[in-house]
């Protein structure tokens, strides 16, 4: 189905917008890959009646930043897709 495969390309292209900020964001903060920081994503029901991918950063013995996230929401009868992404505050 055409839509499908449209939805598919949208879904795949805000997966790879949300974990790019995230990698953005990590790397300001002086967190990488290469020291074992990597993109958890967890996958649970929107209460749009939709599907979320959450994704945020992980690190197997350090703490992770609690105000780093994004959600990518799929409702695939409205034929939507939408990204939130946390944006950390600045420190003053």
């Amino acid at each position: 189905m055409p839509n499908d495969q449209t939805l598919s390309r949208k879904f795949s292209a805000q997966l790879a917008a949300a974990k790019a900020h995230i990698w953005r964001e990590l790397d300001a903060r002086g967190l990488y890959e290469r020291d074992g920081w990597r993109i958890a994503e967890l996958v649970r029901e929107s209460a749009l009646g939709g599907t979320e991918v959450v994704l945020r950063p992980l690190h197997m013995t350090l703490e992770s930043p609690a105000d780093l996230e994004c959600v990518v929401t799929i409702v695939e009868e409205a034929e939507t897709i939408d990204l939130e992404c946390t944006t950390p505050q600045p420190a003053h």
